[in-house]
């Protein structure tokens, strides 16, 4: 898929939110001794790449339910 320079910089920052929230979930889990939930971090995973993804990117028509 070929994107211009603002859908790949989008999928950039999508990239990292999902890699930093599996990250953050799995040392919760190591130090924490916090039970893995998969649906946990799917959620959270996806409402903060889209509050992310709404401040970095003011001007898209990136809506919540998407």
């Amino acid at each position: 898929m070929v994107l211009n320079n603002m859908g790949n910089n989008m999928w950039r920052c999508m990239w990292m939110v999902i890699i930093w929230e599996i990250w953050n979930h799995r040392n919760r889990v190591i130090l924490n001794n916090v039970v893995v939930d998969p649906i946990e971090i799917f959620t959270v995973t996806q409402i903060k790449v889209w509050v992310w993804v709404s401040y970095k990117f003011p001007k898209t028509n990136f809506s919540y339910s998407d």
